[in-house]
């Protein structure tokens, strides 16, 4: 189901190229990136998702199909969870690169 990714506060956004699987991010943990102007990460873990995405927040209504449709889909996890190895500058539009 389309939803607001506002819903989750993501620090970063990466958006995938059409025809990427979806919850391509499991494959990302335990791997490093690069973002940005030197920026290193590492993902670390997914998290499991809690009722707040299903709140209401600043424009967006009360929603309580999202966190059932998470938890259905992908046993109530979407996300990867990084921890920053290297820091560094990040602006909109630079590509993330796995290491």
């Amino acid at each position: 189901m389309p939803v607001d990714e506002r819903r989750f506060r993501p620090n970063v956004l990466v958006r995938t190229p059409p025809g990427t699987p979806a919850f391509v991010e499991d494959e990302w943990i335990g791997r490093e990136a690069r973002l940005g102007a030197g920026v290193r990460i590492g993902f670390l873990r997914s998290s499991e998702r809690c009722v707040m995405t299903n709140q209401a927040q600043q424009d967006l209504p009360h929603a309580p199909a999202v966190l059932k449709a998470i938890a259905t889909a992908h046993d109530n996890r979407i996300d990867a969870l990084a921890t920053v190895l290297t820091p560094g500058t990040v602006r909109v539009g630079d590509p993330l690169v796995l290491g």
